[in-house]
């Protein structure tokens, strides 16, 4: 299975086609909603634009104004008087100025909302597939990749929403208000037009083209170093004891520093070059407004009522368009600068588009339904791991019968930890097969077959919540079947530390089972794997990190279980497997003996010199 390539640059509408053509037809729907609402809002903000005009000249020279053909024509269509006079025709005119605006601003603001709620939807959308396809992908995948790649990959999504697709609909909405702002200047104004779009236009284009090269250095650099510094502070929180007994805390924060400060310094920049387009603009734009009128005073002499309406059309229309020229270059920079990361998410989102194991794993086969009810096989199992040429488990042929309990010995990389992994279906043999019963495990059946089994490792993830939580390994919901739980607590011997706790089972034991010994975590994990009555548990090393007291009560909790489930014991310690029924010695990825407990323990003690 290849990685994904996450070096890959894309264009705008090449992101913007990708993201449109996997959502739901519903929201594909909702996108031409509030495409039609943006077209709306433009049509509103020019109208309102010349009303203001209107209304300033109205304001400035109503005698002119009340002869135009156009107030003219409205005069006679309507016949009301007060329209005659210069008072009720600046009231008027006021009148129709402030409906607009309060028009357009109450369509804009739910605009606005719409706009910023689909793209939040769209963000967890994205999270949602994404991590569903991680949840979902091969255990192997996992073995080589970095767990700070994928929470970073994870958070990004924010930038396919509000980082990306909702800028990307800004600058619709504004090129669709520039776009009417400027055929309303070319009916009015067609030689102003010319000025604004020349001027205009060329400050934009080079504007634009200049940063465009800054901000996709800068991105790149940041989104470099922002990985590195993600990577290096999960690796520091997690390792936290091993930083603390080798004494390299200031080193960590030097480490840190490497890229942090780099970081601030290029975030900086990226900051300054996305500002740059309003100051160079709104400089830009006034000269622009100043010349405009010198063309109009002393090229056309054009009367003060016209020159005073023009300007404050020129004006408002300034008003508005400059910020909408600038809010695109920043939108189209703030995209720019969005893409290294959205380049890695999208890439991501495409492998695992491309997985059958997810296809697989997502559709539940009602028909295949599997019945454990006499052994497991291995039939002639071989195993390596990719981009590996070793191979780790070679030609396994071996059966275990329900109810049997087994153990599994030899040295550390042996091959044990990896026979567990594919018995519990993480792994899949590159040769051979295993069958349940009459059926081979396959990834149609894997959902089934892991209901089944409980497992146990020897060091299990314990999270930041309560013991009733930990042990249905869910946070915070209310589905948890506390009945269960307490019965589960009870079966993994934990009544004796949790008469102890504060709040027993809803105590909270902290981050990684900071408040509990070692012998309780394993018996968490224990009750856990209990929680969802397996027919099958596995213990893979669970007692080799503990000392003799805690190993001596894992011990008698395991085998508590003896004759009700299948076990399968793995463990270094020979002690931990001196009551099973049989011993699997494995050595090199091969079984050396297979057979009744005492004589396994023998051979194995004499080829190991062990007393």
């Amino acid at each position: 299975m290849q990685k994904p390539n996450i070096q890959k640059n894309y264009s705008y509408i090449y992101i913007f086609r990708w993201i449109y053509t996997r959502l739901q037809k519903f929201r594909k729907k909702q996108f031409w909603i509030l495409l039609a609402g943006m077209l709306c809002v433009a049509i509103l903000e020019t109208v309102t634009l010349g009303s203001i005009a209107f209304f300033v000249s109205a304001i400035t020279d109503p005698v002119t104004v009340l002869s135009y053909k156009y107030i003219y024509f409205i005069k006679q269509t309507i016949d009301i008087d007060f329209l005659n006079s210069a008072n009720g025709l600046i009231m008027a005119a006021g009148l129709l100025m402030v409906f607009l605006i309060a028009l357009k601003n109450s369509i804009k603001a739910i605009v606005n909302y719409g706009l910023t709620r689909f793209a939040i939807i769209m963000e967890a959308y994205f999270g949602k597939i994404l991590l569903n396809g991680f949840l979902k992908l091969p255990y192997q995948w996992h073995l080589s990749r970095n767990t700070a790649d994928l929470v970073n990959a994870v958070q990004w999504r924010v930038f396919l929403g509000r980082n990306f697709f909702q800028p990307f609909l800004t600058i619709l909405n504004d090129i669709l208000m520039i776009s009417i702002m400027l055929t309303l200047l070319l009916i009015v104004q067609p030689v102003n037009l010319l000025i604004i779009v020349v001027v205009l236009g060329g400050s934009a284009y080079f504007i634009y083209t200049v940063i465009r090269r800054l901000i996709d250095k800068t991105a790149t650099i940041a989104t470099n170093y922002e990985l590195t510094i993600n990577k290096e502070v999960t690796m520091f929180i997690h390792g936290i004891k091993d930083v603390k007994i080798s004494q390299k805390e200031d080193a960590s924060v030097l480490k840190f520093d490497e890229s942090a400060l780099p970081l601030s310094k290029v975030s900086a920049a990226r900051r300054f070059y996305g500002d740059c387009p309003v100051f160079i603009l709104e400089t830009v734009g006034f000269g622009m407004l100043y010349l405009s009128i010198c063309v109009m005073l002393l090229k056309f002499h054009a009367t003060t009522a016209y020159v005073t309406g023009s300007m404050a059309l020129l004006a408002v229309t300034a008003w508005r368009m400059f910020p909408a020229v600038s809010k695109v270059l920043g939108s189209a920079t703030a995209m720019r600068g969005a893409l290294p990361y959205i380049a890695n998410v999208i890439e991501y989102l495409a492998f695992i588009e491309t997985d059958k194991d997810i296809i697989l794993h997502n559709k539940e086969n009602a028909l295949n339904i599997l019945d454990y009810s006499k052994s497991i096989r291995f039939n002639n199992i071989s195993f390596s791991y990719e981009d590996s040429k070793q191979i780790v488990i070679q030609d396994l042929k071996f059966k275990i019968n329900k109810g049997e309990t087994i153990g599994v010995i030899g040295t550390s990389g042996s091959g044990k930890s990896t026979l567990v992994d594919l018995l519990i279906g993480l792994l899949k043999p590159v040769k051979g097969e295993i069958t349940i019963d009459d059926h081979t495990l396959t990834s149609e059946l894997m959902p089934q077959w892991l209901k089944i089994i409980g497992y146990v490792s020897q060091s299990p993830y314990i999270y930041d919540g309560t013991v009733a939580e930990n042990v249905a390994f869910e946070m915070g919901s209310d589905s948890i079947d506390r009945k269960m739980v307490r019965r589960c607590c009870t079966m993994a011997a934990m009544d004796d530390f949790l008469y102890n706790l504060p709040d027993n089972i809803d105590s909270f034991i902290g981050e990684r089972g900071v408040k509990l010994s070692g012998g309780q975590q394993q018996r968490v994990a224990i009750a856990r794997a209990l929680y969802n009555k397996p027919e099958i548990m596995v213990f893979d090393e669970a007692t080799s990190s503990l000392d003799s007291k805690s190993e001596k009560l894992i011990q008698d909790t395991i085998y508590s279980f003896k004759g009700k489930q299948t076990l399968i014991i793995v463990a270094h310690r020979l002690s931990t497997v001196e009551d099973c029924d049989r011993i699997i010695w494995i050595d090199k990825g091969k079984i050396m003996l297979l057979g009744k407990t005492s004589d396994v323990l023998k051979e194995y003690k004499q080829k190991m010199n062990i007393k």
